[in-house]
């Protein structure tokens, strides 16, 4: 079957519908049609002047070997099971995780629900920022600088309060700025 001189007719046959049918798709549908078809319809005389006929006779009688072993083996068709189940559960698998993954809550829960209240996220306080090695966002820079001057504004009344000779023996005194420092790192 691998004659050439069977295969020519066949392919010059089907070259020359396809030129024909070409033709008239560029008469009815435009250029672009019409050429897309022509490309399609010289590819077999191309197979036919390069040798491939030879090449593709034999890939097609061994696909047609392999398709006719494969419907009637149960063993394939096990296989063919085994195929089905695996790109079943592999994305399955893939977005369970996912899923699982968007539940875990952190450790530090607590000191993240403090720093979502004050639009901080968690980790990227001026701790986080230096365990990261990054800066922290303009954000929390401008809502640290508020609290920074606020705590330098109380420290300035307190000295004013001091120097008046009204010294209190209260222990905590001073403690403010620790305080502000803590809440920004959402410890207390």
């Amino acid at each position: 079957m691998y004659d050439n001189a069977t295969w020519f007719p066949i392919c010059a046959a089907l070259s020359a519908v396809g030129v024909v049918a070409a033709f008239f798709a560029f008469r009815r549908r435009g250029l672009a049609s019409g050429l897309r078809l022509l490309g399609w319809a010289v590819l077999p005389m191309a197979v036919y002047l390069t040798g491939m006929v030879r090449l593709l006779w034999t890939i097609g009688a061994a696909v047609g070997k392999w398709v006719s072993g494969f419907v009637f083996s149960p063993f394939v068709w096990a296989g063919v099971a085994l195929f089905g189940f695996a790109a079943i559960a592999l994305p399955v698998a893939g977005a369970l995780r996912r899923r699982k993954a968007g539940r875990e809550v952190p450790a530090g829960e607590g000191a993240g629900a403090a720093q979502l209240e004050r639009g901080v996220t968690p980790g990227t306080g001026a701790v986080g920022a230096a365990a990261s090695g990054t800066k922290g966002k303009p954000a929390e820079k401008k809502a640290r600088k508020t609290s920074e001057e606020k705590s330098t504004a109380d420290k300035g009344a307190r000295d004013e309060a001091a120097g008046q000779g009204d010294k209190s023996s209260d222990p905590l005194e001073g403690m403010e700025d620790i305080e502000d420092i803590l809440k920004r790192r959402g410890i207390s």
